[in-house]
Formats: C-alpha cells, structure tokens, sequence
C-alpha cells in the first residue's frame, strides 16, 4: 500500500515538473533580447521586395515583389516550397487566407488564389484588385476595382467561391487607398483620396457609416476590440515631408474623439497594441510615439534612429515593439522603453519589419532584393 501510494506522488512529482518545463521552454522561445541575428537569407529576388507575409500558422511566408512571380518559403528551414509564376504584372498585394491554406495575389484586374503550400492554381477572381482584404472568418472578401474610364467600385464576394455579392459602384470619387476588417468581421473600410473613410456591413456590403475629413485619408487599423478606428489624414502619398494628422474615431458612434496634430513632416506608420491601450505611430523623423486609447496623450516616445520611421508594429504579446528605417531595424521594449537591440537588415531600401503570428520570427524585406528571417540564438 505503501508502495503503490508512494509510486503516484512521484509520478505526480514527474508530471508537474514535466509541466514546469514545458511551461518554461516557451516562455524562453518567446523571449527576445540582445542575443538574435540572422538565420536564414531568401534568394532568388532581382528587382526589390515590398512586403514579407506570413501565414497565420506561421509555417510559411510569401512576398510582394516586383520579380513577376511569388514564393512559398518553408519558416522554419528558410527554403522555397514552390516558385509560381505566369504573371502579367507584379503582384503588388500578396495574402493569406485565415486558415492558411490559400494564397492571394494580384494580377492585372484579377485576384489569382493558390493552394498552399504546393502553388497549385485553385481560382481566379476577375474584375477586383488590390486592396483587397478576407474577412477573419475567411467567408468573404472585399476589394477595389476601377474599371477603364469607370468610377472606383468596392466588390464583396463569398470566399473562396468567387461569387459576388455586392457591387458597390461610385463608391468613392478618388483613389482608394486601402480595405480592411475589423476583428469580428461585422464590416469592412475603405480609405480613399476623396477625404473619407466609409464603413460597410460585413456581409452585405451596404453603406454603414462616412466619416468625413476634408483631406485625404490613407493608412487605418481598427482597434483590436473594434471600438475605434485610427487613419493617417492629409498625407499626400506623393509626396514627401507633407504635415499629417492622425484621427480616432468612435466606430459606434461615427463620432471624431481626438485628432492628433503632431506631425510636421509626415507619417509612415500606424499600429494598435494587441490590448488595444495604445497606438504607436511612426513619421518622417527619428523616432516613434506611443499614444494612449481613447484619450490620445502621448505616454513615451522611442528614439534611436538615424532616419524616419517607416515601420512599426507590436509582438503579438505586446511585449516588444519593432521599428525600422531605410537600413535598420530595432527591437524595443515597451513597458521600459529600452532599446533590445538594433541591426542593419539592408544595404538600402528596408521596406518591411514584421513579427510572424506567434512571435517568434522577424522577417525584414528591401529594394537591395534581400529577405532575412531573424530569431533568438539557439531558438
């Protein structure tokens, strides 16, 4: 009796420290701090990489590029799953379904989709274009078209199947700069140089809500919790040094509850903490700033840079913030403010800094056709 008793505590003792060990295995893979570099160089790009997208599994990462094709690379080894060619432009917006398992690109007037990861043709959507955006719930898709001497059109289709749901014609009077969701996927906005962001149902696609600004209206997120919407108002996508604001808005409401007029010269990038507290911003300066929700007071800013900012974005954790340059990036962490560490990623042109889903891996794309992944030593 003895015996058997004695055998379940110490098979209990074993499970436990078991547990302890898994537990702090992952805490360590996903801590980041002064000791990553470089694990992996993509190769095969000739004329620039825009943007590096990862699969919401975070098992594979596709490009925007202007090589006239698009990879499918496996994360972990850094290798090519499949090259798809055949295009007739250079696929400007490249996305993932939420379940990972089609791949969406652009090409002339058409959205071509893709199986993932064998690159094998599975649809054509024609008559949409970038941008465009799946719904969370990956049953519908919503994107922009301008047909030959037309009027900017928004469509909305049942995904994957193509089917078409709403046309929505005259939809803005100039260009529409960007289409995104909100979290739950009850609507999608549009953004356009006509100086409004529109609100639409999220599976119907009839009009919710304009909110109007007098000035063009070019990069939004939705917040987390979907309670407001953010937008970068008055930039000129033309141009450079160009005063901008930034604009929050009541999503419920449709109602302006601050404007933040901080930025001379112009900004570049526009992202929510995970817990939706906080809105960071990046501008045509060294440094980036981090802004409280709802209120719009700043609460720090991150300087270190020798160029402005044009990238930056949170750890799905909100643990660690990423900021990047022409050349650099850098790791940062919030609740300190300190700097992680910093890394040249490009000879010139850094285009993207990203953090794949689970936090694990960054990806930096640049004109100088580089693409590398980054994680923790020994990670």
């Amino acid at each position: 009796m003895f015996c058997e008793a004695f055998n379940r505590s110490v098979r209990f003792l074993l499970l436990v420290l078991s547990v302890i060990s898994l537990l702090s295995f992952e805490i360590k893979a996903t801590t980041w701090n002064k000791d990553f570099k470089e694990y992996a160089t993509l190769t095969g790009h000739k004329q620039g990489v825009i943007r590096a997208v990862f699969s919401p599994d975070g098992k594979y990462l596709s490009l925007s590029n202007r090589d006239f094709h698009v990879n499918i690379w496996d994360v972990s080894t850094g290798e090519s799953h499949v090259m798809i060619n055949g295009f007739n432009e250079w696929p400007g917006q490249v996305a993932y379904s939420p379940d990972s398992k089609l791949l969406l690109t652009t090409d002339y007037q058409k959205i071509k989709i893709w199986e993932v990861p064998s690159g094998k043709s599975y649809k054509i959507i024609e008559g949409v274009e970038a941008p465009f955006a799946v719904s969370p719930d990956g049953k519908y898709l919503a994107g922009k078209f301008k047909p030959f001497g037309g009027a900017y059109q928004l469509k909305l289709y049942s995904f994957p199947s193509g089917e078409l749901k709403n046309n929505i014609d005259s939809v803005h009077k100039k260009m529409i700069r960007y289409v995104k969701w909100n979290a739950d996927g009850s609507l999608f906005a549009s953004s356009s140089d006509d100086g409004t962001l529109k609100l639409w149902d999220g599976k119907t696609g009839n009009p919710v809500k304009v909110l109007s600004t007098g000035k063009k209206v070019g990069l939004f997120k939705f917040s987390p919790d979907g309670k407001y919407v953010a937008a970068i108002v008055g930039e000129d996508p033309g141009s450079f040094f160009k005063p901008a604001e930034v604009i929050i808005w009541e999503v419920k409401t449709g109602n302006s509850i601050k404007k933040i007029e901080a930025f001379d010269k112009g900004l570049e990038a526009l992202s929510f903490s995970p817990d939706g507290k906080y809105l960071v911003t990046g501008e045509r300066g060294p440094k980036a700033s981090f802004w409280n929700i709802p209120s719009g007071d700043l609460v720090k800013t991150f300087e270190g840079h020798k160029y402005w900012v044009s990238h930056a974005s949170f750890s799905p954790d909100g643990k660690y913030l990423l900021t990047g340059t022409a050349d650099e990036f850098i790791l940062w962490d919030v609740a300190t403010g300190g700097k992680i560490k910093s890394s040249i990623a490009a000879k010139q042109g850094l285009t993207s800094v990203v953090f794949s889903p689970d936090g694990k891996v960054i990806a930096t794309t640049s004109t100088d056709n580089t693409v590398k992944l980054w994680k923790p030593l020994g990670k």
